[in-house]
């Protein structure tokens, strides 16, 4: 049997990586966390696979164009009005996977948010062949267009938002939805006429965003006007989150350096109740893992691929150890080489720093770093590392735990899956290394 190099010192690149983890691994991150990702080959199928998560049918779709945002920024209260998701086309064509779940879908009606100028009359004629009657609202600027939604969403208190980005407009869409409050938008020193005249139907606003995307002067022109804001988008998302979900335990995660997948991820978080909270594709803000341990939330429903959120920007909310151990199994075979840290040969430590890497955990380089590491777990679940005593005393092997009372390493004959009640390791078995929560 061949295992773990001899240990080397801790370097100052371990240490803050180790201080990185422990910062980041909250209460939050317990090992109770769910986390789904909805995502398609792109921001249109993205759509699509929103709409199978929250319906099995509607008699109404909302279609927006998917490059675009902001004809868009309106259209959650109206799509929440009529049970409808809202689906993505472009400015000349219905792609392939939306026009597949219209069919499964079956609607009768079509809202179309925006002008010709933005969705053409041959998507009107495309959504046609397929037995859908189009009605379209549109003005002749984003803001019209945000108040001819706003007819026909009704209520009497209004949403306001910075016309000219869309982060504060997704972040309150769910509460819009939710609530049928219309979002109205605005410039950032004067309110646009069309917002004038719409605002007049509405006794009361609620404003998102700081004074840097709306000034002080236009929330006095608003109806008794109350603000929500935070120190930038990603911040003002969470204000929003304490203040109207407090009694949820789970939220949407979607970019906040993209529209589309919020845009339509919005619509399902108001059909299960809870907030959007926007993060960067490699990073979670402070503020968002705050809001998370706060509210104690531990159900993530992540829109959009890694591309736009990464592996390791999802670890930080909770460890996907289902992906965990697909990754770790794709280098089964991989023959083994002391000290080896790549996939042409691999050590044990080596391959547990390889993997984990890959899902944004920092890990220690030798056996007996990792068993001082982590905390420790007598009974091992998927995901921890299990830790044997071999050659010498202490720790000087480890795996992966996979289940089904199997670990996956590398070994003398390379990275394979073997049972934990192995004549050889069963004896020589320390305990578990739990790594991530």
């Amino acid at each position: 049997m061949s295992y773990d190099r001899k240990p080397v010192s801790i370097t100052f690149v371990t240490v803050v990586s180790f201080m990185f983890l422990l910062f980041f691994q909250t209460p939050a991150s317990a090992a109770g966390a769910k986390i789904d990702r909805v995502s398609g080959m792109d921001r249109y199928e993205t759509a699509v696979k929103v709409s199978k998560q929250g319906w099995t049918s509607a008699n109404t779709v909302v279609i927006a164009v998917g490059n675009n945002f902001p004809d868009a920024l309106a259209g959650a209260p109206l799509a929440d009005k009529h049970n409808a998701p809202i689906l993505l086309v472009t400015k000349d064509g219905v792609p392939y996977s939306v026009k597949q779940e219209l069919k499964r879908l079956k609607p009768s009606k079509a809202y179309i948010l925006g002008g010709s100028s933005v969705i053409s009359p041959s998507v009107e004629a495309q959504l046609k062949e397929l037995g859908i009657t189009s009605t379209r609202v549109a003005g002749e600027n984003r803001y019209e267009t945000a108040a001819k939604i706003a007819e026909l969403v009704g209520g009497s208190q209004a949403i306001v938002t910075y016309g000219r980005d869309f982060p504060d407009s997704l972040a309150i869409a769910p509460v819009a939805a939710s609530k049928s409050m219309p979002i109205l938008l605005t410039e950032k020193n004067h309110i646009p006429e069309e917002t004038k005249q719409a605002l007049r139907n509405y006794s009361s606003s609620i404003l998102v965003g700081g004074t840097g995307v709306i000034s002080e002067g236009v929330k006095k022109q608003l109806p008794r006007a109350t603000r929500i804001s935070g120190k930038d988008r990603y911040d003002t998302a969470t204000k929003v989150a304490e203040k109207y979900y407090s009694a949820s335990n789970r939220t949407v995660i979607a970019t906040g350096e993209s529209y589309a997948d919020a845009l339509t991820g919005s619509v399902l978080a108001a059909k299960k109740d809870s907030p959007v909270m926007l993060i960067q594709s490699n990073h979670v803000p402070s503020s968002v893992k705050s809001t998370v341990d706060k509210l104690d939330i531990n159900h993530f429903t992540i829109i959009g691929g890694t591309s736009v959120i990464s592996e390791k920007a999802q670890s930080l909310f909770g460890f996907d150890t289902d992906a965990l151990t697909k990754t770790a199994k794709q280098y089964i075979g991989t023959p083994y080489k002391w000290g080896g840290t790549t996939p042409s040969g691999f050590d044990c430590s080596g391959y547990l720093n390889y993997v984990y890497d890959i899902h944004g955990i920092d890990l220690p380089r030798t056996t007996s770093e990792i068993w001082n590491f982590g905390s420790r777990s007598s009974s091992p679940e998927v995901g921890d590392i299990v830790m044997f005593e071999t050659y010498k005393p202490g720790p000087s092997h480890g795996g992966i735990y996979i289940g089904n009372n199997q670990f996956i390493h590398a070994g003398d004959r390379g990275v394979e899956v073997t049972s934990m009640d192995n004549v050889y390791w069963k004896p020589r078995y320390l305990g578990a290394v739990k790594v991530v929560n």
